[in-house]
């Protein structure tokens, strides 16, 4: 074969291969820059988890990470992320982070996205829904928290009452056998779906110690006051709660247990006993100032909180003080101030407890207190029209709330 043919072959044969060579290299080109699938994790923290710990654990980058921590800081604290709630990561297969949402509540949750420039930002977001009413009401046969639980009302609902007419009921002792209540409250769905409760309404508890206790929400157009009121415009909160042991409080510690506790007072002294199981949470019945906290005789440990210049309480047999309480401390309101025990002259735990007007010993129960204050006047006409709205929903299952 002629040196002329021979370099047309090898030509033509360089020219194949270079165009199979061209072919695969597409064909590996076009297998491995394929689009990247985006995948939604999703988990809910854990007490003592920490953000970037779960983040680094799902092998992102360091400044993927560091961007979605520093924009959510900027609407949320990432040191706030409380056990239970959820959180989603939108995320392509190679590990880049496209999407945060950490949900704050059932409504609301904090949106971090990565822009088309590659900034991460934050939004906070919420959940169409749409407000409905219900209403549950019955009759007591045991406990007013018994009574509400067989209706399925939630844990929220009933702690909810309780510190509305916590000023009025002491819902330990006061509730009796035949005694009825009737509740409207709000409620969010999204799609018939239920989201969460809101706020109670109005609310009625009709006992034979207690006699009839009514309340109603008001919230004033320009949004300036809003809280429970009495149908006469007078605030449900007093100086004074009706007792020293607060339903939200002792219902939670007591949470773990298969049981609610059935308390329950006694008078042999000028004080007040309420027998409770050793370790229920004790609370100041009103703002003021510890003076004094420790061991005293008989009492064995004992505080004291003077509230102004006419009252002074005192918590006695505690089996511990709250963290912080100490002589000088004020306290709050419905603050926790210690345990019930059975320390000093005690012959099972209890909390003995006793209140002195000017100095002398006095009867708590037949004390009368004001409101400790009123619907203003500039809103009067507003409140007493939305109240005898709720009023009529009191008594009427299929009245509208506007």
């Amino acid at each position: 074969m002629g040196l002329k043919f021979r370099n047309i072959y090898v030509a033509a044969g360089t020219t194949i291969l270079l165009v199979i060579a061209i072919f695969l290299a597409n064909k590996s080109i076009f297998l491995t820059v394929r689009k990247p699938m985006v995948v939604i994790s999703s988990g809910t923290f854990q007490s003592g988890d920490v953000l970037y710990s779960i983040l680094s654990g799902m092998n992102f980058t360091n400044s993927d990470i560091s961007a979605v921590i520093n924009s959510l800081n900027q609407k949320h604290s990432v040191r706030r992320l409380n056990p239970g709630q959820l959180y989603e990561i939108h995320h392509s297969t190679f590990g880049t982070i496209f999407q945060f949402n950490y949900w704050h509540s059932s409504v609301k949750y904090f949106c971090v996205r990565k822009s088309t420039t590659g900034i991460f930002y934050c939004e906070e977001q919420f959940v169409p829904s749409t407000k409905t009413t219900a209403t549950v009401e019955g009759t007591i046969n045991t406990t007013l928290y018994d009574a509400m639980i067989e209706k399925g009302v939630s844990l929220e609902i009933i702690m909810t009452l309780a510190d509305m007419f916590q000023w009025q009921i002491d819902f330990y002792n006061d509730p009796r056998v035949g005694d009825t209540f009737k509740v409207v409250y709000e409620q969010y769905k999204y799609e018939n779906d239920f989201i969460k409760n809101g706020e109670i309404l109005a609310a009625r508890y009709n006992g034979k110690s207690t006699g009839e206790v009514t309340g109603v929400f008001f919230e004033s157009s320009d949004g300036k006051i809003s809280g429970h009121y009495a149908p006469d415009g007078g605030s449900l909160r007093k100086i004074f709660l009706k007792a020293p042991l607060n339903f939200r409080r002792i219902s939670s510690y007591f949470s773990h247990k298969r049981f609610h506790p059935i308390l329950r007072y006694y008078r042999p002294h000028k004080g007040i006993d309420y027998a409770a199981p050793h370790g229920t949470p004790i609370v100041s019945i009103g703002d003021g100032v510890v003076t004094f906290r420790g061991w005293k005789g008989q009492n064995g440990k004992l505080v004291v909180i003077k509230h102004n210049a006419t009252y002074t309480s005192s918590y006695a047999h505690l089996s511990s003080f709250a963290p912080g309480i100490k002589t000088g401390k004020r306290v709050k309101q419905g603050e926790f101030v210690g345990r019930v025990g059975s320390t000093g002259l005690s012959t099972g735990p209890h909390l003995d407890f006793r209140i002195k007007k000017n100095g002398a010993l006095v009867n708590f129960l037949k004390l009368r207190f004001p409101p400790s204050e009123s619907v203003p006047r500039k809103y009067r006409d507003e409140f007493t029209q939305k109240k005898d709205e709720l009023l009529k929903i009191l008594e009427n299952n299929d009245q509208k709330i506007s």
